[in-house]
């Protein structure tokens, strides 16, 4: 396990590795199966809000699978092929992309089913 202890002053990405780091690999593994999951079935449902509840799974989907990618990277170091390396590498990237842009639309989400329909 990587052992970090965010600043004081640390930003949300800098926040959330360090807690992805301390987590366990049951949580991580539980956040990335049961997001996909709830994901799907709110795509499948297509109910109120479903919108809402597939980007804050997909969240929790992106935070699961960027903290093994980078748990593993942690423990491999150099050893190993590199290709291994790169794509682990490049699915830290991937995560990261789509928590950022989970979070983003849960946060316009949650603002467009606030403020209702307008008419003028």
């Amino acid at each position: 396990m990587i052992d970090t202890v965010p600043r004081p002053d640390a930003s949300l990405p800098e926040l959330l590795a360090a807690r992805a780091r301390h987590a366990s690999d049951t949580r991580l593994a539980l956040d990335a199966v049961l997001g996909s999951i709830v994901a799907l079935g709110a795509v499948f449902w297509r109910g109120p809000g479903w919108y809402f509840i597939t980007s804050i799974a997909s969240c929790f989907l992106a935070f699961g699978f960027w903290g093994m990618a980078d748990r593993e990277l942690g423990e491999r170091g150099n050893a190993g092929s590199t290709r291994a390396v790169w794509l682990l590498r490049a699915g830290r990237i991937v995560a990261a992309i789509i928590g950022a842009l989970a979070a983003v639309m849960a946060m316009l989400t949650a603002l467009a089913l606030a403020l209702g329909r307008m008419i003028s």
